[in-house]
C-alpha cells in the first residue's frame, strides 16, 4: 500500500467563483477522499481565504464533517435569500455589465459588502469558539493572503492569531470595500500580491510532498478583450494569476535547484505542484452574482473536479 501524500492546499480568490473552491474542498473532506491524503496546511485569498478558514476551523473543532458543514452553511447563506435581496443582486450584476465603467469611491457611500461578510464570518467561522492556544490552532496551518497598501507589500496572516479584520482585509477588493484598518496599516484584497500564499509551505515544520492549487481565474483566453467589461474582466484575471504564478515559480525553482545542488536537501525537499482550474466562460460581473443559478453549478463543478488531484490531469505545469 502506497503512503498517502502530505499536502498543502492553496485556494485562489474570485468572489462568487470561490464557490468552485468550496465544492472542491467539500469533496476532498468527504469519506471518498479524506483518507487519501494528509493535510498539513491551507492557504487562501479573498473568497478562497474564507473557504480555507472555514475548513481549518471545522477541522480544529470537530473534524472533516464539521469542516464540510461550516463550508456549505456559509455558501448557502451567501446565496440570495429573498425578493429584496434578489433585486439588489440583480442591479449589482447588471451594473457591472454596463458597456461603460462608472466606478464610485466607497468613501462616498456606506458599502454593504463588508458588514455582510463580517456577519457571515461571525456565524459560520466563529473564531470565539476556537482554542486560544496558538499550538492548538496550528494543525493544520492556515495562511491568509492580503495586500498592505501603505507599505506596498503582500502579507500572509496566520491562523494561530487570526482575527476577523484579517479575513475581511483579504477580501477587501476596491471599490466594493474600503481599505481595512488593522495592525497599524491599511489592507486590500490579496489579489494584488498573494493570490494565494504558497511559498511559506516550504518553511513548515513538516514539509508537504505536494501542493494542491484550486485556481479560479482562467490561465488562457482565446479572444481579445475589447468591450470595457471584457477588459476589466481580463485585467482582474491577470492580476490574480500573475500573483499565483510568482508563488508557484518559487516552488518550481527550488525543485530545479535541488537537482543541481543536492546539499539544499538539508533544508528543502522536492514538492509536486498540482492545480485544478475552473474551466468555465464566466465574466467579471458573475463574481458579484450571489444567485443560486451561479453558485450551485460552481459548487457541483468543484465537487466533480476534486478527483483530478489524484491523477495526472492536475499536474502543473500542464502539457498543452
Amino acid at each position: 500500500m502506497w503512503p498517502v501524500p502530505k499536502i498543502a492546499i492553496a485556494c485562489q480568490g474570485g468572489g462568487s467563483h470561490a464557490a468552485f473552491a468550496a465544492g472542491v474542498l467539500r469533496a476532498l473532506l468527504a469519506p471518498q477522499f479524506r483518507d487519501r491524503y494528509q493535510l498539513l496546511a491551507l492557504s487562501g485569498t479573498s473568497g478562497g481565504a474564507v473557504c480555507a478558514a472555514l475548513v481549518w476551523s471545522g477541522l480544529i473543532r470537530g473534524g472533516a464533517d464539521e469542516a464540510g458543514r461550516r463550508l456549505m452553511g456559509f455558501w448557502r447563506d451567501v446565496e440570495v435569500q429573498d425578493a429584496l435581496d434578489a433585486v439588489a443582486n440583480f442591479w449589482a450584476v447588471s451594473s457591472a455589465r454596463l458597456p461603460v465603467s462608472a466606478e464610485i469611491s466607497p468613501y462616498l457611500y456606506s458599502p454593504v459588502a463588508e458588514p455582510r461578510l463580517r456577519d457571515l464570518l461571525s456565524r459560520h467561522l466563529d473564531l470565539a469558539s476556537l482554542p486560544s492556544e496558538p499550538h492548538r490552532r496550528a494543525k493544520p496551518k492556515l495562511l491568509i493572503g492580503a495586500t498592505d497598501i501603505t507599505r506596498g507589500v503582500g502579507v500572509a496572516f496566520e491562523g494561530e492569531t487570526l482575527i476577523y479584520d484579517e479575513l475581511v482585509a483579504s477580501a477587501a477588493v476596491p471599490p466594493l470595500f474600503r481599505a481595512v484598518h488593522t495592525h497599524d496599516s491599511l489592507f486590500w484584497d490579496g489579489l494584488f500580491s498573494r493570490n494565494p500564499p504558497v511559498r511559506e509551505f516550504t518553511e513548515l515544520p513538516e514539509r508537504p510532498d505536494e501542493i494542491w492549487v484550486v485556481q479560479i481565474n482562467p490561465q488562457q483566453r482565446k479572444l481579445e478583450p475589447r468591450a470595457m467589461p471584457e477588459i476589466i474582466d481580463r485585467r482582474n484575471e491577470l492580476s490574480g494569476n500573475l500573483a499565483l504564478s510568482q508563488e508557484l515559480y518559487f516552488i518550481a525553482k527550488i525543485n530545479e535547484l535541488l537537482v543541481e545542488y543536492p546539499s539544499l536537501g538539508a533544508r528543502y525537499k522536492p514538492i509536486t505542484i498540482r492545480a485544478v482550474e475552473l474551466e468555465a466562460d464566466l465574466d467579471y460581473a458573475s463574481k458579484l452574482d450571489r444567485s443560486s443559478a451561479t453558485i450551485e453549478p460552481l459548487l457541483r463543478t468543484g465537487q466533480e473536479r476534486a478527483e483530478w488531484f489524484f491523477d495526472s490531469r492536475s499536474l502543473w505545469p500542464a502539457s498543452k
